[in-house]
């Protein structure tokens, strides 16, 4: 991973200190190795760790420029050898098989339509000398951010928020709405509006152009593909092809001769992903070894899955990595972590996350696959069944509904009734019930703390419930999938535990992502997903014979659920951390997002009650609040600069 920079149309040359500055302001993303490349009125650069070079990684070329492209390319790339081969059937010859070079040579052959040829977790910055003109880009699974923001005719794209909003010509003006979404756990704070009204996101799967000042509207290059026809192919031939398929995705993330790992639970995915990569170990190098990294809990506790994981590594002999949860602090020196982000919204399982890959470089790896992306490819929520009763599919429900256990009518009304309700028949309903609408089923609460007249002045509920999918695909669950692969939120997750893998040395990268697998997944029928008392069917029959049999078993109960961590810590510790934040007037009162008074009656609740929606909310406001402390301080700081630096230069 590296740090990328683009100027674009600037007045003159970009000198290097704002170029150096801007990006020490991504200093975590790697600065060993900086180059700066100069045209006219543009600049690129990157930043990259020296242990990044590695061929492996993002390789030795930070700036891959000829007569026509420069490129500055943040990019692991897979399938290489495909790429090749699709290059010289255009007659381009990359110059090397370093990613910077494989996305120029990709540029040479389709223009734009490179962005659809590449296979990888990337983003990158374009820039055609001929035309005058940047090209932007994301890949789909979004595991490379990538910002940017219009000033005047200039473009400024960057790896992260921070470098944009650090530009001079850059407004960085606090974008409030966003502030108080990200304090209220709503999923559209994810964006691509950022904390900044002058920065945005460049979503994943999306290109971003620019050309003479004017940039375009992102475009979507790749969409999840939904709604397919379902494929008729056996069950058991299924499996075998999916088998082989994440095989083949997992060798191409794969160290060939190396340590390899990954961040495996008892669950079905990350299990998956680890037979997959020891059924690929098989045919790469000898002194190929894949070693998991699992986390451990005491037994009672609802993550606890310590015992499948044991069996799954005698199964293959080879040693587990224990961390033990007691050791990984869910809150931990919270101010200086806040005032560390360039975001106020703050990933509720950072440490976790960090405590694996501590675990990777523990084994003498870089590379961390994990299990990201298996729920949205083999699981399905209940919705499905609202599918079924559109469908006149009766006979099926009456043997799904049942089989879950969910309870009487009123669940029924909001799983399987309320999805298929017209817009007119939504309204009656609300106005049957006094003005209460009801809720979508992937509709997040609002916190009792939230100002009413701050949440209707800036329209929050609505901005929320615009981005809970959208209305292209043809049937409810198509629409849930479609809106996993198109949520910000999600992209912005996997994003985050990049950054945290990186700053401890560590490539996380995930093979249940493959554009392969995704296409493959999605073109299969809806019960291999979820029926009766099963789901993750097909996955899990494509890891016979590679998984212990009491792992791949149907199981009474969901395990895994890493809630009892945080509750305990939410519990224990957040009171006294949120009535040291509290000593002092809240900032978010003063913007008249929170109510103070408010805030305190709910924390005090949640130790009776424990719900998790109280928990996530209370734990995002806290980090919202220490990051508007921290971005106060920062601003108090460099204005007291510049005033000493206005001083010297009078005098």
């Amino acid at each position: 991973m590296s740090a990328i920079l683009g100027v674009f149309g600037a007045d003159a040359t970009v000198p290097d200190d704002l170029a150096h500055a801007l990006l020490g302001r991504m200093h975590a993303r790697g600065l060993e190795r900086v180059e700066l490349w100069r045209d006219e009125d543009t600049l690129l650069a990157v930043g990259r760790h020296e242990w990044e070079l590695d061929p492996a990684f993002s390789g030795a070329v930070l700036i891959a420029s000829d007569e026509r492209w420069a490129v500055a390319a943040d990019a692991s790339l897979y399938y290489r050898a495909g790429l090749r081969a699709a290059l010289a059937d255009r007659g381009v010859v990359p110059a090397s098989d370093a990613p910077a070079d494989l996305v120029l040579a990709a540029f040479k052959a389709w223009d734009e339509g490179a962005v659809e040829k590449l296979d990888g977790d990337f983003a990158f910055v374009a820039w055609d000398r001929n035309a005058r003109r940047a090209v932007c880009a994301r890949d789909p699974g979004g595991k490379r951010p990538l910002h940017y923001a219009q000033a005047g005719r200039q473009l400024i794209v960057a790896s992260t928020i921070g470098a944009v909003a650090a530009h001079p010509r850059v407004s960085n003006e606090l974008n409030l709405p966003i502030i108080a979404a990200t304090a209220s756990g709503l999923i559209f704070s994810a964006g691509p509006e950022t904390c900044y009204a002058g920065v945005q996101v460049l979503p994943n799967a999306h290109v971003l152009s620019w050309n003479a000042g004017r940039t375009m509207e992102p475009r979507r290059f790749w969409e999840a593909p939904v709604d397919t026809q379902v494929s008729r192919m056996p069950e058991a031939e299924a499996a075998e092809q999916l088998r082989e398929l994440l095989a083949t995705a997992a060798a191409e993330r794969m160290v060939d001769g190396g340590t390899n790992t990954i961040w495996m639970s008892g669950g079905w995915d990350s299990t998956a992903v680890f037979g997959a990569a020891q059924h690929a170990a098989r045919r790469m190098a000898a002194d190929t070894r894949v070693l998991p990294v699992s986390i451990s809990y005491p037994k009672g506790d609802p993550g606890r899955e310590d015992e499948w994981i044991s069996a799954i590594a005698e199964r293959w002999q080879v040693p587990v990595h224990w961390i033990d949860i007691a050791d990984i602090p869910f809150l931990d020196r919270e101010p200086e972590r806040a005032a560390a982000r360039d975001e106020p919204y703050a990933h509720l399982y950072e440490k976790w996350n960090s405590a694996l890959a501590a675990g990777t470089r523990a084994c003498g790896s870089r590379v961390a696959l994990d299990g990201n992306g298996g729920d949205q490819l083999f699981a399905s929520s209940d919705v499905f069944m609202a599918d079924l009763l559109r469908r006149g599919r009766w006979l099926a429900l009456a043997r799904e509904w049942p089989a879950r256990k969910r309870g009487g009518f009123r669940n029924f009304f909001s799983t399987v009734i309320q999805p298929n309700l017209t817009p007119a028949m939504l309204g009656l309903a609300a106005r049957l019930r006094g003005g209460r609408r009801l809720r979508h089923y992937l509709e997040r609460r609002m916190p009792s703390w939230i100002r009413p007249e701050f949440i209707q002045a800036h329209a929050l509920v609505d901005r929320d419930l615009a981005s809970l999918g959208r209305p292209e695909p043809k049937s409810h669950a198509g629409r849930e999938i479609d809106w996993m692969f198109t949520s910000l939120f999600v992209s912005r997750a996997f994003g985050l535990i990049g950054s945290f893998a990186l700053a401890n040395g560590v490539e996380v990268r995930s093979p249940l992502s493959d554009r392969r697998v995704i296409d493959f997944a999605l073109s299969r029928p809806w019960w291999e997903r979820s029926s009766g008392t099963e789901t993750k069917r097909l996955l899990r029959c494509s890891m016979a014979g590679l998984l212990p049999a009491e792992v791949l078993a149907p199981r009474p109960y969901r395990t895994g659920i890493t809630g009892g961590y945080s509750h305990r810590w939410m519990k224990k510790v957040f009171p006294r951390v949120l009535d040291e934040t509290m000593q002092q007037p809240l900032l978010l009162e003063e913007l008249g997002i929170v109510r103070s008074d408010e805030l305190r009656r709910a924390a005090a609740a949640y130790s009776w009650w424990g719900d998790s929606y109280t928990r996530v909310n209370l734990f995002y406001t806290l980090q919202t609040e220490l990051w508007l402390r921290a971005r106060r301080a920062e601003t108090a700081v460099s204005q007291g600069a510049g005033a000493a630096r206005a001083v010297e230069r009078v005098y």
